[in-house]
């Protein structure tokens, strides 16, 4: 459990690094690879594979860290759309109290 947490906080991170460069450099047009690069990146480096921390064989290491990666790229991409989905739907769900008049 402790594995895929880990994956998801490096993914979150790894996706607004590629954010916050967006804001200084336009690589709008690039940057769902670079996503995927640097998060492949992150987890050849810290030497991270999901699969080896659950003990499932993988034909290679390399293919470990690349499959790592791409699970880093897309929790990244995907746990802050679902965060604001559920802060919309928690949002609409409080109806706004009106002072009642005297």
């Amino acid at each position: 459990m402790y594995a895929f947490a880990i994956t998801v906080l490096l993914g979150i991170g790894v996706f607004k690094l590629i954010d916050m460069i967006n804001e200084y450099v336009d690589v709008s047009r690039f940057q769902t690879l670079l996503t995927l690069g640097l998060g492949v990146l992150v987890s050849w480096a810290l030497d991270f594979s999901l699969f080896a921390q659950w003990g499932e064989p993988v034909r290679s290491a390399a293919l470990g860290y690349v499959g790592t990666g791409l699970m880093m790229a897309a929790a990244g991409y995907a746990t802050p759309q679902v965060l604001q989905h559920v802060g919309e739907v928690i949002g609409l769900r409080r109806e706004p109290r009106t002072p009642k008049a005297a």
